[in-house]
């Protein structure tokens, strides 16, 4: 009978194991059911660990997270972008539905096992599932723009130093790069800032209009009570800038460019050696004793017609300001002439009326010249066709070339540069006409400045060759630092 308790004892110990164990085993089910009702541990959606989550939990996680706002930097400025501005919206059905078919397609049992023991859910990702209004974020980023954008700034000159600087360079939102970048901190759960693609523009260099300002300032703080009239052309680009070029001035001995120019025109043959003094004697001594000789020989004999000649063949080229009714110091009576010029009555500068010019002409006349000795082409190949060749060009501006004086228009270039001009003075007058061959470019500078009384020669002669030294530094920025 003892041996029969003692084994009734063991069966209900063994039963009650069991019991137990299947007790336990229900818990444990019950609660890994609780479990996979909800996202696997382990799992990450859009970078968002929801692992352990039930879909309404990580539904409102990720909506949390992928509305925070996006820090955006423009160079050093900050400011925000809230998502909602541009319609940004997470698909989470659909990433959730994804997560939901770890859950669904996993074995329950191995499931249950691995819960028993504690194992580390498997890493299981779903990538991001959302859509924003690409329209609504150029249009962001346009606006952007429009507040921080800066423009390059044209360089200017200094009238007191007569130097030339470049602008500042400004700077742009590359908008299509920078939508790339916004997109991808969007799609960031951290870190959400983005520095948005900024281009840098490069430094303007001042435009040719910038020599206008420093040229009137200059005028001003040297107290010039008088009249200026200025023209400069770029031979490289065309551009030119000009200071009242219309204005009627006495021809004084700029005409001589003109006449030189004819006096080609007139010739068929190289200058005899009689003429060659001639002109060098108009040219570099500004005789006008020879300069009549040459209009002599433009008008068969007479200078009269020579002066007339020149002034039809003036009218030829357009040129509607500048003649010659007579010759230098002739006393015959002639009647003047009336031009555009001097019919104005804003400026007067009491030219004489029988020998006028402007700036505006005498620099279309060397432009003409120019084109003629580089080409061979230009308007006086096409109005005077086989009268004036290429060589002859040269040979004219290769004349004013040595007509050094080292005042004036010349006296504000460096030593060594090549100055092809005609200068002319009278008591309260001063003009000169010029190419200029610098170092970083060709360019005609025409100035005349008048005064209603005497013009000293030391105050007007700087003027003139202060203005030239600013056109030069402006022409050669990089070479006249040290200027």
């Amino acid at each position: 009978m003892r041996r029969r308790s003692d084994t009734s004892f063991l069966e209900w110990i063994a039963i009650g194991g069991v019991v137990a164990a299947i007790g336990l085993l229900i818990i444990q089910l019950v609660a890994y059911s609780g479990v996979r009702e909800r996202l696997p541990v382990g799992m990450v959606v859009a970078g968002v660990p929801v692992g352990g989550k039930t879909a309404g939990e990580a539904q409102a996680e990720l909506q949390r997270i992928y509305s925070a706002p996006v820090e955006l930097h423009y160079r050093d400025a900050a400011f925000i972008l809230d998502p909602a501005q541009i319609s940004f919206r997470l698909d989470t059905e659909l990433m959730l539905a994804r997560a939901d078919t770890y859950r669904t397609d996993s074995n329950f049992w191995g499931g249950f096992w691995d819960y028993l023991w504690r194992q580390p859910g498997k890493l299981v990702e779903v990538g991001l599932s959302a859509e924003y209004s690409e329209t609504q974020l150029r249009e962001f980023l346009e606006d952007v723009a429009r507040r921080y954008d800066s423009p390059p700034t044209a360089g200017t000159g200094d009238a007191f130093t007569l130097q030339f600087g470049n602008g500042q360079p400004g700077f742009s939102l590359d908008i299509p790069s920078s939508m790339a970048v916004v997109d991808f901190a969007l799609r960031q759960p951290s870190n959400r800032r983005a520095a948005l693609t900024v281009l840098a523009g490069s430094a303007t260099p001042p435009d040719i209009g910038s020599l206008n300002p420093v040229i009137g300032d200059y005028l001003k703080f040297k107290q010039f009570n008088g009249i200026a009239s200025i023209v400069i052309i770029d031979l490289k680009t065309g551009a030119e800038t000009m200071v009242n070029p219309d204005v009627a001035f006495t021809g004084l001995s700029v005409m001589k460019l003109p006449i030189l120019i004819n006096y080609f025109w007139k010739i068929d043959a190289d200058p005899t050696p009689e003429a060659v003094e001639q002109i060098t004697q108009a040219v570099r001594r500004s005789s006008n004793f020879h300069a009549n000789l040459l209009l002599t020989e433009l008008g068969d004999g007479s200078a009269l017609r020579g002066a007339q000649q020149l002034t039809t063949n003036l009218r030829l080229l357009g040129l509607q300001n500048t003649f010659m009714a007579k010759a230098f110091d002739q006393k015959d009576e002639v009647p003047p002439i009336q031009s555009p010029a001097n019919q104005r009555t804003d400026f007067n500068t009491n030219p004489d009326p029988h020998i006028q010019s402007t700036a505006s002409d005498i620099a279309t006349l060397l432009d003409l010249l120019y084109q003629c000795a580089s080409t061979g082409g230009g308007a006086l190949a096409v109005v005077f066709p086989d009268r004036i060749t290429q060589g002859e060009c040269q040979t004219i501006i290769g004349y004013l070339a040595q007509n050094k004086t080292a005042s004036l228009i010349e006296g504000g270039v460096p030593e060594g540069v090549s100055v092809a001009h005609k200068e002319g003075l009278s008591d309260n007058a001063y003009g000169d006409a010029a190419i200029v061959f610098s170092p970083n470019g060709d360019y005609i500078l025409v100035e005349y400045i008048y005064t209603p009384g005497y013009l000293n020669w030391d105050y007007g002669s700087a003027l003139i060759a202060d203005i030239s030294r600013a056109v030069f530094n402006y022409f050669n920025q990089s070479s006249t630092s040290g200027q």
